[in-house]
């Protein structure tokens, strides 16, 4: 499925999106002495040190961030240092940050995000009470030509964006420069179902009155000087470079022939009016004083918007993808919800617009049309019906070597090319997302960011309408494992553990001297078995079993044993043998006791 853009015009908790990542569990920086999970303090990044908008922006509260930072190509960036109010943090092996209570505020906050060999750039968002999801995808620092200082030169790309550069260039210090110059120019192309990712903060700016205003970008330009040792570098504001935009021809019957520009300010983290463009032809020609991110854009007054994503039982649909489209653009804005099923931002007031929510098949399972809006707005809860397509729960805990529950982590679950994150910060997670119909299989590797330990990967099958996946281990010094809970008593057994087959069959062992874990199946084939189905069966005359486990415990083997197995994996000799189980028995007391647990082992 393509990447659908990540919400501006309704600014969202991502999704995330997380949506894109994998890998190891290192949390380190290599590009920064800071210690991989140290917290800055920086009070000079204040959150009311603000422009003219922070009138707008509401009281300082704490909200909680997550999120990924990647390149073009979508790949994760380790060591990105990414600030939020007064806390900075780097990325690890996944490109995945966390910030928990920074200072923000409540209608206005900006994620802001540096890396060696990268333009700098940065999300801007109206948090929710949620943990906010951001995706952050930097442009490459590539040099896209050198030109010298006190000669007028042309750097071009090959689309056309041009910059007009005279020739007179200072410091960072704002002294006069003499020497070659690095050119490092990228156009975002507003057709780009990237754009809102990599464009910087979002479609949000203070005009030339000092009002809030939305805007609908026909272009943007990034440009970058610097000189042979990477210093950064500035024209002289005396004398202006011109810059041409090159306008998609989707665009060309709407487009004015005037448009405000506006500079991005990346310590305010958003958009300011400075000068104006004209259509020339098919481009757009302006004159700048500085160099940033810049952007022809038509502005909208604007108001606050939030709604709510449930699924047609009442729950709330997290990582699903929300767009919306307005008359005076043919390019919806798209996010993703938060762990609450709630995006919020600021959209074009005045207006009518289309909401639209999408499944990761890329079906639409909801559209409807929204507004005009004239002040705050709540909108729904919006209730979708999935269609085709399931709405899935997955459930699970998260713990340690030492069998404690993760306060500081995140799972990484994989489904159908989608990658979707989800923090976890007691020692349980629950994630809710929209599958489709052609697969019900997916993995999920459980990172634990203190203790720089990973779960490895496992694999794991939808059973709608929630699938619960047991406990999973975060311990890079364990391989495979064996856990499961009865009567509220947790049981973990590791290596060694023995499998044995014949190809149509297996079996599992394992003991540490005081417990004892043995199960067969008379399969291999990945599926779905039951044991018991409502009466208790002999010995020998089921798929797949594990009386020596229920033996230990108190049970009444004249009662129902009703338990189901997910075989979600039966890899080669040396690959995983991957399987849940829940289910029921009856102790002695005839009181009916759950069952569950999760086996990750290798094949011998």
């Amino acid at each position: 499925m393509k990447t659908l853009r990540i919400l501006t015009m309704i600014m969202i908790a991502f999704t995330l999106v997380c949506t894109s990542c994998e890998r190891d569990d290192n949390f380190t920086d290599d590009n920064s002495d800071t210690p991989d999970d140290t917290v800055i303090i920086d009070d000079n990044n204040d959150p009311t040190d603000t422009g003219n908008l922070d009138q707008f922006f509401g009281n300082v509260v704490n909200r909680d961030f997550f999120g990924q930072v990647v390149d073009e190509n979508n790949n994760a960036i380790q060591g990105a240092l990414v600030k939020v109010g007064a806390q900075m943090v780097a990325t690890d092996d996944n490109g995945i940050f966390s910030v928990e209570n920074a200072s923000v505020n409540e209608q206005f906050a900006y994620v802001r995000v540096t890396a060696s060999g990268y333009v700098t750039s940065g999300r801007a968002l109206r948090p929710t009470d949620g943990t906010n999801r951001v995706k952050v995808m930097l442009l490459s620092a590539d040099v896209t030509a050198t030109v010298n200082s006190g000669v007028s030169e042309t750097v071009q790309l090959g689309n056309g964006t041009r910059v007009a550069l005279p020739g007179d260039y200072i410091d960072e210090n704002g002294n006069a420069y003499s020497g070659t110059v690095d050119v490092i120019l990228d156009y975002l192309d507003p057709a780009s179902e990237d754009l809102d990712a990599v464009m910087p903060g979002m479609l949000y700016a203070e005009d030339v009155t000092g009002d809030e205003v939305y805007l609908e970008t026909f272009g943007m330009i990034s440009v970058e000087l610097r000189d042979a040792s990477g210093n950064e570098l500035n024209i002289d504001p005396n004398n202006p470079a011109e810059l041409r935009f090159p306008l998609d021809p989707a665009l060309q019957g709407v487009a004015p022939t005037t448009i405000p520009l506006w500079s991005f300010d990346d310590e305010l983290g958003y958009w300011i009016e400075d000068g104006q463009a004209v259509l020339q032809g098919n481009e757009y020609v302006g004159q700048v004083s500085h160099f940033s991110f810049w952007n022809c854009d038509a502005p909208f007054p604007v108001v606050d918007f939030c709604t709510t994503i449930l699924d047609d039982n009442g729950n709330p649909l997290a990582n699903t993808t929300v767009t919306i489209t307005s008359p005076n653009t043919p390019y919806p804005r798209s996010g993703v919800t938060d762990q609450n099923g709630q995006v919020c931002g600021k959209v074009p007031s005045g207006l009518t617009m289309t909401i639209e929510v999408v499944d990761l098949c890329g079906n639409s399972v909801f559209s409807d049309v929204i507004g005009p809006f004239a002040g705050p707005t709540t909108h729904g809860p919006i209730s979708v019906n999935p269609g085709s397509s399931t709405s899935q729960q997955v459930i699970g805990n998260f713990n340690d070597c030492s069998n404690n529950p993760i306060t500081d982590g995140y799972v990484v679950l994989t489904y159908g090319g989608n990658i979707f994150y989800e923090p976890v910060t007691s020692g349980t997670f629950d994630i809710f997302l929209i599958s489709c119909p052609a697969s019900n299989v997916f993995t999920l590797e459980a990172i634990d960011i203190t203790n720089q330990q990973s779960s490895g990967v496992i694999n794991y099958t939808f059973t709608p309408p929630t699938t619960m996946l047991g406990t999973i281990t975060s311990c890079n010094a364990v391989t495979e494992y064996i856990e499961w809970e009865a009567e509220g008593v947790q049981h973990f057994l590791t290596s060694p553990i023995n499998t044995y087959d014949n190809g149509n069959s297996f079996s599992l062992n394992a003991n540490n001297g005081n417990e004892f874990f043995y199960m067969s199946s008379s399969d291999t084939v990945v599926g779905t078995y039951t044991w018991g189905n409502g009466i208790q069966a002999p010995p020998g005359s089921f798929e797949m079993e594990m009386f020596e486990v229920l033996s230990q415990i108190d049970i009444d083997y004249n009662a129902p044993i009703n338990i189901t197995f997910q075989l979600n994996a039966f890899g080669a000799v040396g690959d995983y043998i991957d399987i849940t189980f829940s289910g029921t028995y009856s102790d002695n007391s005839a009181v009916v006791q759950p069952i569950s647990g999760s086996v990750h082992v290798l094949r011998d």
